[in-house]
């Protein structure tokens, strides 16, 4: 006889995983909002830096400057996305009888910060050559 437990505590653990899950979505969502606002004033705010040091090469600067606040936009929309599907299968790997964490979505969350980062830590490298 392989019971599996059934009873409130269960339910309380799996409400409380619902909860947790869902604390987690609203967090990212938090973060991705931020990231493509940041994308969006990251141009305003390079084109302010460049009328306060005008010696500068301007339309280099411009480019590259576009090419992060594409990237930090793309960026927000991709961990959006992929956030929410990450969100999705908790749900679903919750309501299942044996519990398996679904890693590949959390590995493609971090995999993106990651990218993104260094993406812009090497434009930046450029930048300042």
């Amino acid at each position: 006889m392989n019971q599996k437990p059934i009873g409130t505590t269960n339910e309380l653990a799996k409400e409380r995983n619902r909860e947790a899950a869902e604390r987690t979505l609203t967090t990212w969502i938090q973060h991705c909002l931020s990231l493509i606002s940041f994308g969006i004033a990251f141009d305003e705010i390079f084109l302010a830096i460049n009328r306060s040091f005008p010696n500068n090469n301007l339309l280099l600067n411009t480019r590259f400057t576009q090419i992060i606040g594409l990237n930090a936009i793309a960026i927000g929309i991709f961990l959006l996305f992929t956030a929410v599907l990450a969100y999705l299968s908790e749900i679903d790997s919750i309501q299942k009888e044996n519990y398996q964490p679904p890693r590949l979505f959390y590995t493609t969350l971090v995999g993106s910060v990651i990218l993104f980062g260094l993406v812009t830590f090497i434009i930046s490298i450029i930048l300042h050559s």
